[in-house]
Protein backbone atom coordinates (compact mmCIF):
# COMPACT_ATOMS: atom_id res chain seq x y z
CA UNK A 1 0.00 0.00 0.00
CA UNK A 2 2.98 2.39 0.62
CA UNK A 3 4.43 1.69 -2.29
CA UNK A 4 0.65 2.46 -4.16
CA UNK A 5 0.52 6.00 -2.33
CA UNK A 6 4.83 6.53 -3.59
CA UNK A 7 3.40 6.00 -6.75
CA UNK A 8 0.14 8.20 -6.33
CA UNK A 9 1.68 11.02 -5.08
CA UNK A 10 4.35 10.92 -7.95
CA UNK A 11 1.84 10.92 -10.45
CA UNK A 12 -0.28 13.67 -8.58
CA UNK A 13 3.21 16.02 -8.66
CA UNK A 14 3.58 15.00 -12.64
CA UNK A 15 -0.01 16.07 -13.28
CA UNK A 16 -0.03 19.70 -10.88
CA UNK A 17 3.17 20.19 -13.36
CA UNK A 18 0.90 19.69 -16.15
CA UNK A 19 -1.38 22.00 -15.03
CA UNK A 20 0.95 24.50 -14.19
CA UNK A 21 2.82 24.31 -17.85
CA UNK A 22 -0.97 24.09 -19.49
CA UNK A 23 -1.92 27.42 -17.65
CA UNK A 24 1.44 28.78 -19.06
CA UNK A 25 0.47 27.46 -22.47
CA UNK A 26 -2.92 29.35 -22.56
CA UNK A 27 -0.92 32.58 -21.40
CA UNK A 28 1.40 31.88 -24.21
CA UNK A 29 -1.55 31.59 -26.37
CA UNK A 30 -3.33 34.89 -25.46
CA UNK A 31 0.25 36.67 -26.17
CA UNK A 32 0.17 35.10 -29.53
CA UNK A 33 3.86 33.98 -28.26
CA UNK A 34 4.27 30.76 -30.51
CA UNK A 35 7.73 30.27 -29.29
CA UNK A 36 7.04 30.08 -25.69
CA UNK A 37 3.97 27.87 -26.76
CA UNK A 38 6.22 25.01 -28.53
CA UNK A 39 8.36 24.68 -25.55
CA UNK A 40 5.92 24.56 -22.97
CA UNK A 41 4.21 21.93 -24.67
CA UNK A 42 7.19 19.99 -25.38
CA UNK A 43 7.92 20.10 -21.47
CA UNK A 44 4.07 18.91 -21.31
CA UNK A 45 4.53 15.84 -23.61
CA UNK A 46 7.53 14.77 -21.33
CA UNK A 47 5.63 15.22 -17.99
CA UNK A 48 2.82 12.93 -19.65
CA UNK A 49 5.86 10.68 -20.27
CA UNK A 50 6.04 10.38 -16.59
CA UNK A 51 2.36 10.17 -15.90
CA UNK A 52 2.22 7.10 -18.55
CA UNK A 53 4.97 5.59 -16.18
CA UNK A 54 3.69 5.91 -13.14
CA UNK A 55 0.46 4.79 -14.72
CA UNK A 56 2.25 1.58 -15.94
CA UNK A 57 3.76 0.94 -12.57
CA UNK A 58 0.12 0.83 -11.29
CA UNK A 59 -1.03 -1.52 -13.43
CA UNK A 60 2.03 -3.73 -12.58
CA UNK A 61 1.00 -3.19 -9.04
CA UNK A 62 -2.71 -3.95 -9.57
CA UNK A 63 -1.76 -7.33 -11.36
CA UNK A 64 0.28 -8.37 -8.15
CA UNK A 65 -1.92 -7.84 -5.71
CA UNK A 66 -5.05 -10.27 -4.21
CA UNK A 67 -8.42 -9.42 -6.21
CA UNK A 68 -10.22 -7.82 -3.54
CA UNK A 69 -7.31 -5.12 -3.39
CA UNK A 70 -6.75 -5.11 -6.74
CA UNK A 71 -10.77 -4.21 -7.00
CA UNK A 72 -10.53 -1.20 -4.41
CA UNK A 73 -7.78 0.36 -5.91
CA UNK A 74 -9.17 0.01 -9.33
CA UNK A 75 -12.46 1.89 -8.09
CA UNK A 76 -10.45 4.23 -6.08
CA UNK A 77 -8.42 5.35 -8.73
CA UNK A 78 -11.78 5.47 -10.97
CA UNK A 79 -13.08 7.54 -7.95
CA UNK A 80 -15.98 5.32 -6.61
CA UNK A 81 -13.75 3.43 -3.94
CA UNK A 82 -13.69 5.09 0.28
CA UNK A 83 -11.11 4.57 2.78
CA UNK A 84 -12.74 2.90 5.11
CA UNK A 85 -11.05 -1.15 5.30
CA UNK A 86 -8.10 0.16 4.32
CA UNK A 87 -6.78 2.46 7.21
CA UNK A 88 -4.20 5.42 7.22
CA UNK A 89 -3.11 4.38 3.88
CA UNK A 90 -6.54 3.86 2.42
CA UNK A 91 -7.20 7.40 3.11
CA UNK A 92 -4.01 8.80 1.75
CA UNK A 93 -4.36 6.59 -1.50
CA UNK A 94 -8.20 7.73 -1.87
CA UNK A 95 -6.77 11.57 -1.26
CA UNK A 96 -4.54 11.25 -3.66
CA UNK A 97 -6.02 9.97 -6.15
CA UNK A 98 -8.88 12.23 -5.40
CA UNK A 99 -6.47 15.37 -5.84
CA UNK A 100 -5.64 13.42 -9.49
CA UNK A 101 -8.60 13.41 -10.59
CA UNK A 102 -8.96 17.09 -9.56
CA UNK A 103 -5.69 18.63 -11.11
CA UNK A 104 -6.87 16.71 -14.59
CA UNK A 105 -10.33 17.68 -14.43
CA UNK A 106 -8.98 21.48 -14.36
CA UNK A 107 -6.32 20.78 -16.67
CA UNK A 108 -9.07 19.29 -18.93
CA UNK A 109 -11.03 22.43 -18.51
CA UNK A 110 -8.11 25.36 -19.55
CA UNK A 111 -7.10 22.80 -22.72
CA UNK A 112 -10.63 22.39 -24.02
CA UNK A 113 -10.99 26.11 -23.94
CA UNK A 114 -7.80 26.34 -25.95
CA UNK A 115 -8.52 23.80 -28.11
CA UNK A 116 -11.79 25.32 -29.20
CA UNK A 117 -10.48 28.67 -29.66
CA UNK A 118 -7.71 27.46 -31.68
CA UNK A 119 -9.23 25.04 -33.96
CA UNK A 120 -12.94 26.39 -33.37
CA UNK A 121 -15.31 24.25 -35.18
CA UNK A 122 -13.05 21.30 -35.89
CA UNK A 123 -11.72 21.34 -32.18
CA UNK A 124 -11.14 17.99 -30.89
CA UNK A 125 -13.82 18.87 -28.15
CA UNK A 126 -16.63 19.85 -30.54
CA UNK A 127 -19.53 17.71 -30.26
CA UNK A 128 -19.52 15.69 -33.46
Amino acid sequence: MTEIAKILQKKYTHMSEIFRLTQEMAEGLSRDDRVSVQMTLGMRGEELEKIQECDHKLRLFLNSVPPELGEWLTDVIGGKGNSEQYGKEGTLIVRLAGNTRTVWERTMTIDRHMNKRLAGADSFYTDR
